[in-house]
């Protein structure tokens, strides 16, 4: 369980996405009724205490408002039917709309309350409040489920350095080509990757990456995309609404990219699957500090654009329930399977790196970390845990800011990306695999299979064993 910490940080005001689907929602909104607060064994659906102990919904007024105040006032609120245990479990929304809209409106009709920005897909709104008195109100309503902070600075992101912002250095490391004449790291053989691209190359497979958008002056998620081996593929550029534009500022969600899908053109790092599909959501400026309500639209983003797999390299040691909803809603109601970094941050700085962080920590997520090259060990600073299904190696080379550069990426989130890019590889190969039936591939051609190592679950990739299924 991770620790709650409340340091000081304001939070911009955050407005409405403006995103367009083309796919239908897995459930209609407009169809949601209640429905019976039963799991389909007949046993009660827990409440938000009872499934996650330690989270916001059990601190007191004093303490939550201590921690919405440092977010600038901006909380996000979950609406419930009353008596009703909770307004959304696994993917299903338990609130009628009639009470959905009763709950919006008494939330609303408070003093001190202001709309930020409501959802019309689950049951939650996210507001202003302008002091405890509001907060105190808020959770008396029989229609509120959970009032939490839309950001928390934990520490994190003082801290989420290694592959955290930045474009990185020139890559020093060994240099390996394709064909094509395109970078790789030896690092990557080792993960029998190479063996694995005689099989796929992840051709059909839609992969969506929520992370801090892409470079503008990489070319290679611009005009060179589908280009050389990588032709007949599409790519799309989104953002959520906070964002000013679909482009980084950042790095990391540049570098992120580049592992997974840079084509093969020859021009300088070819992605581990060079022929998916690929969706950037740009959902914020960092890692460690990105808003709850960003990341639940980064991620509705990407699903609504055909993503079947999801990559998350962002980090908290908080646990936010609309961003938990969100993903249940898609894990339960569609194929996409989640990929989450286990947590970066640096070696000797006070968080504990034997923590796996949200959202990575979901049993709906896929969580990844990163070991050295040749050893196997995680370094310091690079989270571990039970949570943990899957590692990779850590530093590959990736692209940079601009067409033609070759930088290095390390941490956690390197691993994710590598990780999620091997199951696109799988699914490729293996279109009939279900999303679990590819979660369980990965685990039964990892290293340590059919053990469970306590830090590293599974172990490392064996991308050709499970490309192959063998």
């Amino acid at each position: 369980m991770h620790a709650q910490r409340t340091v000081p940080f304001t939070l911009a005001a955050l407005l409405a996405l403006a995103a367009c689907s083309d796919r239908p929602d897995p459930v209609s909104p407009e169809a949601a009724a209640p429905v019976a607060a039963r799991t389909a064994d007949g046993q009660p659906i827990p409440t938000r205490a009872q499934e996650r102990p330690g989270t916001w919904v059990e601190r007191t007024d004093e303490q939550l408002w201590a921690a919405i105040s440092a977010a600038g006032g901006n909380a996000a609120v979950g609406l419930k039917s009353p008596g009703g245990p909770r307004g959304v479990w696994r993917g299903r929304v338990l609130v009628g709309r009639s009470e959905w809209a009763q709950g919006r409106a008494a939330v609303l009709a408070q003093r001190g309350v202001s709309l930020v920005r409501a959802d019309d897909l689950l049951p939650n709104v996210e507001v202003t409040l302008d002091g405890p008195e509001s907060l105190a109100a808020l959770r008396r309503l029989p229609f509120v489920d959970y009032v939490e902070p839309t950001m928390v600075d934990d520490g994190m992101q003082d801290f989420a350095s290694v592959g955290g912002c930045g474009y990185g250095s020139a890559w020093t490391g060994d240099r390996q080509y394709t064909a094509s004449g395109d970078v790789y790291s030896q690092k990557l053989a080792g993960m029998r990757i190479p063996d694995a691209w005689t099989l796929s190359s992840g051709a059909g497979v839609t992969i969506g990456l929520t992370d801090t958008g892409i470079s503008s002056g990489q070319g290679q998620f611009t005009s060179t995309f589908a280009t050389g081996e990588s032709t007949g593929r599409t790519l799309k550029l989104l953002k959520v609404s906070s964002q000013s534009s679909v482009y980084d500022s950042c790095g990391h969600g540049t570098r992120m990219a580049g592992i997974i899908a840079a084509p093969r053109d020859g021009r300088s790092v070819g992605g581990i699957a060079y022929r998916s599909n690929f969706v950037s959501v740009r959902h914020g400026d960092g890692v460690a500090a990105v808003s709850s309500g960003d990341a639940k639209y980064g991620v509705r983003a990407a699903a609504q654009n055909g993503a079947r797999i999801m990559v998350m390299a962002w980090e908290s040691l908080n646990w936010y329930w609309q961003v938990s909803d969100e993903i249940e809603y898609w894990h339960y109601g569609s194929p996409i399977l989640f990929f989450g970094a286990a947590g970066t941050s640096g070696c000797g700085d006070g968080i504990l790196d034997s923590n796996v962080v949200f959202p990575a920590d979901m049993p709906e997520v896929v969580a990844v970390t990163g070991v050295t090259y040749p050893g196997g060990g995680i370094p310091c600073g690079i989270h571990r845990g039970s949570d943990v299904e899957l590692t990779a190696y850590l530093d590959i080379p990736s692209t940079g800011q601009y067409t033609g550069d070759v930088v290095g990426m390390g941490g956690s989130s390197n691993a994710t990306a590598v990780a999620g890019s091997v199951a696109a590889l799988v699914w490729s190969r293996n279109p009939g695999l279900t999303r679990d039936g590819l979660r369980a591939r990965l685990h039964q051609t990892a290293q340590y299979y059919p053990s469970r190592h306590s830090e590293q679950g599974y172990g490392l990739i064996n991308a050709y064993r499970a490309v192959a299924g063998n």
